[in-house]
């Protein structure tokens, strides 16, 4: 039987995974953009908009990453 606290704690699982994944996204889209890879490129690699990879390259991107 799966309790709410089970499901409470799939939740917060899933989510500090997300996390983590997200700021590794992040983290590749700056150190390639730094290593000369095109914002056109990583949106379609991304399926972010150029304009998101943009954002995320001149630090107005979400907070915390």
């Amino acid at each position: 039987m799966t309790t709410n606290e089970d499901l409470g704690a799939a939740v917060e699982r899933a989510r500090a995974a997300y996390d983590t994944a997200r700021s590794e996204l992040f983290e590749a889209i700056k150190s390639a953009l730094a290593a000369g890879v095109g914002p056109s490129e990583l949106a379609r690699r991304s399926k972010f908009t150029r304009e998101y990879i943009a954002k995320i390259r001149d630090g107005q991107g979400p907070k915390g990453v």
